[in-house]
């Protein structure tokens, strides 16, 4: 050896361990603040999408608009199926017999009709604030509705003299808790037991109102109070919803509580007509949202925007006879966006009388006007003339104060927003609202009463797209902002990727290059600091939130960073440039393969069979491929395509996930097969070496642990609970406490146990993924148990085949280089490695799509948590539910 040579080889190769040492340790530090920078970036980032689409829509400081007609009606009751399908209460059972006789009877000889179209999120709060105060919260008010907070907002309640209210703790108290003008009484959240036939949740409503009028009889001030004019009477009626979710809407106790519902009208309608004898009294039965086949609600679904309505009474008009099939208004614009104006269902049995359907906000001025009432200062809804009796005069001063309600809106946010603006747009067709309001008036007043109609309908069209066109006047500016932030952040890692995971950097980058680099660096800081403190000035002058600045801030700083490393960049673009046309061919298909992949996960939102075909493929392919590759005797192949094969089968299978108690015990002996078939080949691998290089074994032993008869054990339990829990719900039984710690305990046992697993690959993987698998087993209903099992095996698949492809690169390399040493272990990243988090994406959306389409939001079963809890309890219920969908993301991670 020569003069400079040490222990460890010449004085060279130490300088390279110590520059691979420290280089190491930057990176390490440098990524530490990556990943925390895009926890910040991402919070923040989400957090746009509350400023951009679920910005609410509320302004205060309007005056109502008093109306200049008489009141139709002396007081309204307003009845409110939770949960209600339009099909299922307008059509007839198996035998031929409409389920709600009464309101038929009031549809064909009292009243009108019509289907009320609800807006997604089809929730229960959102959906009772759209009836009751006429406009559509932001959806992120959902979560407000499981409390029992007051509005803040103007309703119908708040403008009648007095609201007698009965029904569920989650909505009474929302519109009632505040109200002095009210009186209001709920049931206690214990009742709300899904294990139960709910029916009687409604029965408990009308008994509380019945109640209220007997003891009337022997209380003179309530009875005065009842006397009185604009009074309104709600009953809300929840049975339809729990008995929906619990049981699904084809089940004989969901469709026998609509004839509990329509048995309750009948009778509120006999009480007070027997009570007042004057013919004063309003009707108003619908419902806040429907109910999909599989029990849920929330998302744009026609079976879950579709509800019924039934209004007669005073100041209502008849049934109107027709010739054809259609609907009144059919070019109307219904906020669901789905298809209407189709002629009403045969087997609805009402062909021939007229149906006028509304949007459910446009039930809110039809209650304000049947009672003389302002309308709601913040409703959006159009007074729908087809169920209002009234002679022209009326109609046009009704349809008026409509339009002057939502004009004050209009005026109101354009004044708010002109004074916060330093270059304001207004929206040019109402610029001159003034002359056109005066010609209204001027058309009125000489009795034109047609022309003055069409005039008012046409300006009250415009004021509602111009509260649109402020609801939406920031996003053009937040959509690039945002859009321009994650395309940042995506450069910003490329760069940091290829700067530090390969070969190009040290290729590219010339050390004279340095101090220039150095000094543009300092220019384009000292620019990007700029920039923002300009922008940051014009944000506070026009009083933006102050998330508008956090955003705008993240946005300069990743472009500022990817400006400062420009010299990187363009050396980069001379390296490629450079190079053979070869290599640019690669490039180029490389980038298009990936970006057709990405449009395919795109497309998967709403084709779930697109994964089938995408696995079917990938699976041959793959499989093929390695028998070429590998050069030795092998199963990895076989066990690759079969895995894929596997899990290709489950995105062909409905949504809606059927009830299969059977399946899900009967995956439980699977899962834990798949573990002993994983143990028994970890620990009879010693001889092969190959198996052991792939699998990152440890040279020592597996030890000969209990953890995974312990954990095997647990699987076997949770199928056991799976049939217990489940037999006592299906028998209309309570879930029995026992029951209840049991299977938590299980869950949250077997979820601490893959901690102590062994360091080898296989049985780290095969210790998670029975450590997951009693909770899943517990929160799951039928097919999605065996999901379970097929995805585990595709992520073992994927990095057996991962694993693989490396050992093999390995060897060719100790077979070209004797002296290879283990400084060769840290190899660069190449271009052919874009495999690796394009497969991590498609299985990440594959967690999701493949027992439902995420798309959706009533896409996952609200009954998977039965197990655990069967009382409403929203926030309980979600979290399981949310961490039931997290478990296949957690296996992928």
């Amino acid at each position: 050896m020569g003069n400079g040579d040490g222990i460890l080889g010449s004085k060279e190769t130490q300088r390279m361990l110590s520059e691979t040492h420290r280089r190491r340790k930057w990176l390490k530090r440098r990524e530490r603040w990556l990943v925390i920078l895009g926890v910040i970036l991402h919070a923040v980032y989400m957090l746009s999408i509350f400023d951009i689409y679920f910005k609410t829509p509320i302004v205060h400081g309007m005056d109502p608009v008093k109306p200049r007609f008489k009141a139709p009606a002396k007081r309204l009751v307003l009845l409110v199926a939770d949960g209600l399908r339009a099909d299922k209460f307008f059509e007839p059972d198996s035998e031929g017999n409409y389920r709600a006789p009464f309101l038929r009877s009031v549809i064909k000889n009292k009243g009108r009709w019509g289907v009320s179209h609800a807006r997604p999120p089809t929730e229960s709060r959102p959906g009772h604030v759209a009836i009751i105060a006429g406009f559509y919260e932001d959806p992120s008010a959902v979560t407000k509705g499981w409390k029992a907070n007051p509005v803040e907002f103007d309703s119908v309640f708040n403008r009648s003299r007095h609201t007698f209210s009965y029904g569920s703790p989650d909505i009474v108290p929302i519109f009632c808790g505040a109200l002095e003008h009210s009186t209001w009484k709920s049931y206690p959240h214990e009742f709300e037991d899904f294990a139960t036939d709910a029916s009687f949740l409604d029965e408990w409503s009308f008994d509380q109102f019945q109640s209220l009028l007997n003891r009337s009889n022997e209380d003179p001030k309530l009875k005065e109070l009842l006397l009185q004019d604009n009074l309104v009477i709600f009953l809300h009626l929840l049975g339809c919803d729990s008995n929906g979710h619990a049981h699904r809407p084809y089940s004989s106790i969901y469709l026998n509580n609509v004839k509990v519902v329509d048995d309750i009208a009948q009778r509120v309608y006999a009480l007070l007509e027997d009570y007042y004898k004057d013919n004063s009294t309003a009707y108003i039965f619908t419902a806040d949202h429907g109910m999909s086949d599989k029990g849920s609600h929330g998302d744009g679904h026609p079976s879950n925007t579709d509800t019924p309505l039934v209004v007669w009474g005073a100041g209502v008009k008849y049934p109107k006879p027709i010739s054809g099939a259609g609907q009144s208004d059919p070019g109307f614009h219904f906020v669901d966006e789905h298809t209407h104006g189709m002629p009403t269902p045969v087997d609805w049995g009402l062909i021939g009388i007229e149906r006028v359907d509304v949007n459910q906000a446009d039930i809110a001025p039809l209650m304000s006007t049947l009672l003389g009432l302002p309308c709601p200062v913040n409703s959006v809804g159009n007074l729908p003339l087809g169920y209002v009796d009234m002679i022209e005069a009326e109609e046009v001063e009704a349809v008026l104060a409509n339009t002057k309600q939502i004009l004050n809106q209009f005026l109101h946010k354009s004044h708010i927003k002109q004074s916060n603006s330093l270059y304001f747009k207004p929206f040019k067709p109402l610029v001159q609202h003034s002359s056109q309001l005066e010609h209204i008036e001027n058309l009125i007043s000489v009795r034109d009463y047609q022309n003055a109609m069409i005039l008012t309908q046409e300006l009250r069209s415009l004021a509602l797209q111009g509260l649109h066109y402020f609801q939406t006047y920031d996003w053009l500016m937040l959509m690039t902002v945002i859009t321009l932030g994650y395309l940042g952040w995506m450069v910003y890692l490329i760069l940091h990727v290829l700067k530090s995971y390969t070969s190009l950097s040290e290729k590219i980058m010339k050390m004279e290059q340095a101090a220039e680099q150095k000094n543009k660096t300092g220019k384009v800081y000292l620019f990007g600091c700029l920039l923002m403190g300009v922008i940051s000035v014009i944000l506070y002058v026009e009083q933006s939130p102050p998330l508008y600045h956090a955003y705008i801030a993240m946005t300069v700083f990743l472009w500022t960073q990817i400006l400062g490393d420009y010299q990187f960049v363009k050396a980069l673009w001379r390296h490629l440039s450079g190079k053979k046309s070869n290599y640019a061919i690669k490039l180029l298909v490389t980038c298009a393969i990936s970006i057709l992949l990405l449009e395919f996960l795109v497309n998967s939102f709403t084709e779930r069979k697109l994964y089938t075909w995408c696995f079917l493929i990938v699976g041959s392919i793959a499989s093929l491929y390695l028998f070429k590759a590998i050069p030795w005797r092998s199963t990895i192949p076989i066990f690759v395509c079969v895995a894929c094969w596997c899990l290709s089968v489950f995105t062909l299978m409905p949504a809606e996930i059927p009830d299969n108690n059977e399946l899900v015990i009967a995956s439980g002996a699977i899962i834990i097969t798949i573990g002993a078939a994983a143990r028994w080949l970890d620990k009879h691998s010693e001889g092969n070496k190959n198996w052991l290089a792939i699998c990152c074994h440890e040279t020592d032993k597996p030890k000969q642990s209990m953890l995974f008869y312990l954990q095997a054990l647990l699987v076997g339990l949770s199928s056991i609970m799976v049939s217990l829990s489940t037999s006592h719900r299906t028998q209309k039984q309570e879930l029995h406490l026992i029951h209840q710690l049991i299977n938590w305990t299980l869950a949250g046992f077997s979820m601490v146990l893959p901690l102590f697993s062994e360091n080898g690959l296989l049985s780290r993987l095969t210790s998670i993924f029975l450590g997951f698998a009693p909770t899943f087993l517990l929160l799951s209903i039928g097919y999605e148990a065996l999901f379970y099992g097929a995805l585990a095996l595709v992520l073992m698949a994927w990095i057996l085949f991962e694993n693989t492809l490396l050992h093999l690169t390995k060897l060719k390399k100790l077979s070209k280089y004797e002296d290879y040493t283990t400084l060769e272990n840290d190899r660069c990243l190449q271009l052919s490695d874009v495999r690796i988090p394009l497969v991590f994406m498609v299985l990440f959306n594959v967690a999701f799509f493949g027992t439902g389409n995420f798309a959706s939001i009533a896409s996952f079963e609200i009954s998977s948590v039965y197990r655990f809890i069967t009382v409403f309890s929203p926030f309980l219920m979600a979290a399981l539910l949310i961490f039931k969908l997290f478990i296949p993301f957690m296996l992928v991670m």
